[in-house]
Protein backbone atom coordinates (compact mmCIF):
# COMPACT_ATOMS: atom_id res chain seq x y z
CA UNK A 1 0.00 0.00 0.00
CA UNK A 2 1.10 3.46 -0.80
CA UNK A 3 1.11 6.14 1.73
CA UNK A 4 -1.20 8.67 -0.13
CA UNK A 5 -4.60 7.57 -0.94
CA UNK A 6 -8.10 9.30 -1.55
CA UNK A 7 -9.82 5.87 -1.06
CA UNK A 8 -7.95 3.96 1.98
CA UNK A 9 -10.40 4.00 5.48
CA UNK A 10 -9.78 2.28 8.55
CA UNK A 11 -12.14 0.95 11.43
CA UNK A 12 -10.74 0.25 15.06
CA UNK A 13 -12.85 -2.04 17.52
CA UNK A 14 -14.04 -0.48 20.88
CA UNK A 15 -10.97 0.46 22.92
CA UNK A 16 -13.37 -1.75 25.86
CA UNK A 17 -13.99 -4.87 23.82
CA UNK A 18 -10.42 -5.80 22.89
CA UNK A 19 -6.91 -3.61 23.55
CA UNK A 20 -5.24 -2.90 20.42
CA UNK A 21 -3.00 -0.38 21.12
CA UNK A 22 -1.55 0.53 25.00
CA UNK A 23 0.48 3.78 26.02
CA UNK A 24 2.13 4.92 28.89
CA UNK A 25 3.75 8.04 30.40
CA UNK A 26 7.55 7.61 30.97
CA UNK A 27 8.75 7.13 34.57
CA UNK A 28 8.39 10.84 36.05
CA UNK A 29 6.75 12.61 33.36
CA UNK A 30 2.90 11.73 33.72
CA UNK A 31 1.89 14.59 31.74
CA UNK A 32 2.11 17.77 29.44
CA UNK A 33 5.21 20.18 30.32
CA UNK A 34 4.70 23.85 29.10
CA UNK A 35 6.99 25.94 28.81
CA UNK A 36 6.81 29.48 27.68
CA UNK A 37 8.87 32.53 27.41
CA UNK A 38 8.33 35.84 25.92
CA UNK A 39 8.81 35.89 21.76
CA UNK A 40 11.85 37.67 20.37
CA UNK A 41 10.35 38.28 17.06
CA UNK A 42 6.44 39.37 18.08
CA UNK A 43 4.69 40.88 20.63
CA UNK A 44 3.57 38.34 22.65
CA UNK A 45 4.62 34.69 24.36
CA UNK A 46 6.03 31.41 22.52
CA UNK A 47 5.07 28.42 24.23
CA UNK A 48 6.36 24.74 24.39
CA UNK A 49 4.54 21.37 25.03
CA UNK A 50 6.02 18.12 26.07
CA UNK A 51 5.23 14.73 26.58
CA UNK A 52 6.91 11.80 26.92
CA UNK A 53 5.02 8.45 26.26
CA UNK A 54 5.59 5.88 24.22
CA UNK A 55 2.74 3.10 22.40
CA UNK A 56 2.47 0.21 20.94
CA UNK A 57 0.70 -2.51 19.21
CA UNK A 58 -0.87 -5.26 21.73
CA UNK A 59 -3.01 -7.26 19.48
CA UNK A 60 -3.62 -6.47 15.87
CA UNK A 61 -7.20 -7.91 16.04
CA UNK A 62 -8.99 -4.07 16.55
CA UNK A 63 -7.18 -2.46 14.05
CA UNK A 64 -8.29 -3.19 10.11
CA UNK A 65 -7.03 -0.68 7.41
CA UNK A 66 -8.54 -1.33 4.09
CA UNK A 67 -6.83 -0.44 0.33
CA UNK A 68 -9.87 1.29 -0.94
CA UNK A 69 -10.44 1.24 -4.84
Amino acid sequence: MGLSSTSRWYIVADPNEIDGLEYAYLSGAEGAVVDSQPSRDIDGVDVTVKMDFGCGFVDHRGWYVNAGA
